[in-house]
């Protein structure tokens, strides 16, 4: 008789336990169903409410323009530690401008060589995705083997940085060399908002700046119900000469009306589905991912 009191403890303890459990396999479940089938490697990582799963979390995607975040918080977390203010002045040099590259700015300055608040270069970067605007970030951070130092130093794992938006522009096949696990995309959005490796304006610019992303629209962005917002960043790369997309990707935070966050990651690499498949496929995970998290 006296051990009835621990049995019926650890039997408590199952039931509550237990449909957290079932509810993380019934939305793996559900994902394998999207993606069977599908001529793509899709990996995905959710983190909510203190509970995190992965499908095909095994292998590392290359991460295209969502390594920008990483370059984003690298940058910041040095400027915090210096006391630079968030609108401070760059000098960007003409040498930076690259004319072959996606890049917004350049049709602002078609010239070269001006100088831009910090906060406007974060948002060309990240929120619009601009490449030449990422490596004068990645400059500010004191360069990509920096950046992924950053990384280490936050307790981020399950990654590799090696390559600028200029290396991968030179030879698409080096953007496989930037690569992560979904979960650790994941943790790096969890990490911004949760854990203050970064503070003050510095988070706030950093927030802001991804909640305005304007890319890709039709990927997670579109798996939102009313009342909810997103904060996250896109990655779509080169298509080879047999219709491989290197990969298509979309990351962020979701907050609910009630203002939990839902943290998530959607990697699709070797993709032959098309830019369309991709964006509805990123899309469907989505919507069941905040299904399940809400």
């Amino acid at each position: 008789m006296r051990h009835r009191p621990t049995r019926l403890i650890a039997a408590a303890l199952a039931a509550i336990m237990l449909p957290a459990a079932v509810t993380a396999q019934t939305l793996h479940e559900r994902i394998a169903a999207l993606v069977e089938g599908k001529q793509a490697r899709v990996g995905v990582a959710w983190i909510a409410d203190g509970l995190s799963g992965t499908y095909d979390n095994d292998s590392t995607y290359p991460l295209m323009s969502v390594f920008k975040t990483h370059g984003a918080v690298a940058a910041l977390r040095r400027m915090q530690r210096a006391g630079t203010p968030t609108d401070t002045l760059i000098r960007v040099e003409a040498a930076e401008m690259h004319k072959d590259t996606y890049s917004p700015l350049l049709k602002m300055h078609p010239d070269g060589a001006f100088t831009i608040r910090l906060d406007s270069l974060l948002h060309y970067s990240v929120a619009l995705s601009d490449n030449n605007a990422c490596d004068v970030i990645i400059r500010l951070a004191d360069g990509i083997a920096a950046v992924s130092r950053e990384m280490r130093a936050i307790g981020l794992t399950d990654f590799a940085l090696t390559e600028t938006e200029a290396t991968m522009h030179a030879c698409p096949m080096r953007s496989y060399n930037n690569r992560s696990t979904p979960l650790s995309v994941a943790s790096l959005f969890r990490k911004i908002y949760e854990d203050g490796i970064l503070t003050g304006g510095y988070a706030a610019l950093l927030r802001r700046t991804l909640e305005a992303t304007a890319t890709g629209p039709d990927k997670m962005a579109a798996a939102l119900s009313p009342g909810m917002t997103l904060a996250h960043k896109t990655g779509t790369g080169a298509t080879l000469d047999d219709g491989t997309m290197i990969a298509d990707n979309d990351a962020g935070t979701v907050i609910l009306p009630d203002g939990r966050r839902i943290y998530a990651a959607v990697l699709i690499k070797d993709s032959k589905l098309g830019p369309r498949e991709n964006a509805r496929l990123i899309r469907e995970i989505t919507k069941t991912i905040i299904n399940f998290g809400i």
